[in-house]
C-alpha cells in the first residue's frame, strides 16, 4: 500500500483581475495535515503551484496520480482556485446545458478543463484504490468574485467563482450571473462514483476565499483542515459534520460529500475496508 497525494493551489491568473489569495495557504496547511495526521511522507506529495498550475501540468498530474494506483493505495487530490462553466458539448449536461470547469493558471476558455475529462479520468481508477478528492472552488452559485481595485482596501472575503467572459454584459468586468442547478436539500450525497468527494459549496452557492485567523485561506479548506486535526481518527462523514459546523456562523456556503455511502463512514484517508 502507498500513499500519494496531489496539491494544487492557484491565487495568481494570467487572466487580470482574477487572482485570489488563500489557495497557496490552503495547499500548505493541507500538507502540512496529511503529514502530521495520516502518514504521508513529503515524497508522497506533490505540488502544483500559481505558474506552474497549468492545464498541461494539471491534467498531467491527475492523469498520473489515478493511472498509477494499486490494490490498498491511498490517494489525496485537492484543488483550491477559480471555478466556472463553458457551454456543454457533447449533450451530457441535461438541466443547464453547461460543464464545471476547474481554472488553471494559464485558463484558456476555448480549451478548458472540464468535469467531462475529470469524470473519465477518475472512472478509470483501479476499484481496490481510494480516491479522496476536495474541491475548495466555485462551479456556481449567487454571487460573482469582486475584483480588488488597487490602492483599495482587501476585502474580507470573494468567491472563488471565475464568470465566463463569454456570459458576461459588462465589458470583461466579473459581473456574470453564476448558474444555479439545486439538485436537492442535502449535504450528503450517495452516488456511484469511484471517489469520494468533498466540494466547497452546494451547486447554488459560492466557496470563500477569506481573511481568518490573520491569513487568507479557502473557507472549506480552512475548517477542514481544523476538524482534522480535531479529530484525525474521523469518518468522512464526521469530518464533514464538522466542517459544516465551523462554517455555518460565519459562510453561507455548505460543504459537499458526495460518493459511496458505505465509505462515509469509513476513516478518513483508510484504504478501502
Amino acid at each position: 500500500m502507498s500513499k500519494r497525494a496531489l496539491l494544487i493551489g492557484v491565487n495568481e491568473y494570467a487572466i487580470p483581475g482574477a487572482n485570489l489569495r488563500g489557495c497557496v495557504n490552503d495547499v500548505r496547511n493541507i500538507a502540512g495535515a496529511l503529514g502530521d495526521l495520516y502518514g504521508f511522507a513529503e515524497s508522497d506529495i506533490t505540488v502544483l503551484l500559481d505558474g506552474a498550475a497549468t492545464k498541461a501540468a494539471m491534467t498531467r498530474g491527475i492523469a498520473g496520480l489515478v493511472d498509477s494506483a494499486k490494490p490498498g493505495d491511498v490517494l489525496y487530490l485537492h484543488y483550491s482556485g477559480h471555478g466556472s462553466n463553458v457551454p456543454d458539448t457533447d449533450g451530457d449536461e441535461v438541466a443547464d446545458r453547461r460543464d464545471e470547469i476547474l481554472c488553471p493558471h494559464d485558463l484558456d476558455w476555448n480549451d478548458p478543463l472540464t468535469d467531462d475529462w475529470l469524470r473519465t479520468t477518475f472512472d478509470r481508477l483501479d476499484p481496490a484504490a481510494s480516491l479522496t478528492v476536495v474541491m475548495d472552488c466555485c462551479h456556481s452559485g449567487s454571487n460573482t468574485r469582486e475584483p480588488h481595485l488597487p490602492g483599495g482596501p482587501e476585502p474580507e472575503v470573494v468567491s472563488r467563482f471565475l464568470p465566463n467572459p463569454d456570459d458576461e454584459q459588462a465589458g470583461g468586468e466579473f459581473t456574470g450571473t453564476p448558474r444555479r442547478r439545486r439538485r436537492d436539500p442535502g449535504n450528503v450525497h450517495d452516488v456511484d462514483i469511484t471517489e469520494t468527494l468533498v466540494s466547497g459549496c452546494r451547486d447554488d452557492q459560492t466557496s470563500a476565499d477569506a481573511h481568518i485567523d490573520g491569513s487568507y485561506s479557502g473557507a472549506l479548506t480552512y475548517f477542514l483542515v481544523r476538524a482534522m486535526r480535531d479529530e484525525p481518527d474521523a469518518t468522512y462523514r464526521r469530518l464533514h459534520e464538522k466542517t459544516v459546523a465551523g462554517l455555518h456562523n460565519a459562510y453561507a456556503q455548505v460543504p459537499q460529500l458526495e460518493g459511496r455511502a458505505a465509505r462515509f463512514d469509513q476513516p478518513f484517508l483508510s484504504p478501502l475496508a
